[in-house]
């Protein structure tokens, strides 16, 4: 014979719904869990990373449209022979002191082996 609990329901249903309710309520602490600690770190890490990203290409745009406007500008002061003769020769002048640091650093010595 079942045993009836409270309510008129049998232990096996009221330990079945004891189950659901357990288990309802896991299931949504770890979802809080998970939004509060992964899910909006990352989100608001993501919008700022695309916010960067954003400036940054605006900001190479703007660089871009300044430097052309600089570039006409000497232009028309000089001509525009000596205007690209003077800014490749500038371009190959800072290349080469590039150039020169990085071969004048030491590389890092490997430790020897035994």
């Amino acid at each position: 014979m079942e045993e009836k609990a409270r309510g008129g329901k049998s232990l096996v249903e009221s330990v079945l719904e004891l189950f659901e309710v357990t288990s309802t309520y896991v299931r949504q602490e770890v979802k809080r869990v998970v939004d509060e600690s992964i899910a909006g770190p990352i989100g608001v890490a993501a919008r700022k990373a695309a916010f960067i990203l954003l400036a940054f290409t605006l900001f190479s745009i703007a660089a871009i449209f300044i430097s052309v406007g600089l570039f006409l500008l000497l232009a028309t002061l000089i001509g525009y022979i000596l205007a690209y003769l003077s800014i490749g020769i500038v371009l190959v002048i800072f290349g080469g002191i590039l150039v020169w640091q990085a071969m004048d650093r030491k590389a890092p010595k490997m430790p020897k082996r035994k």
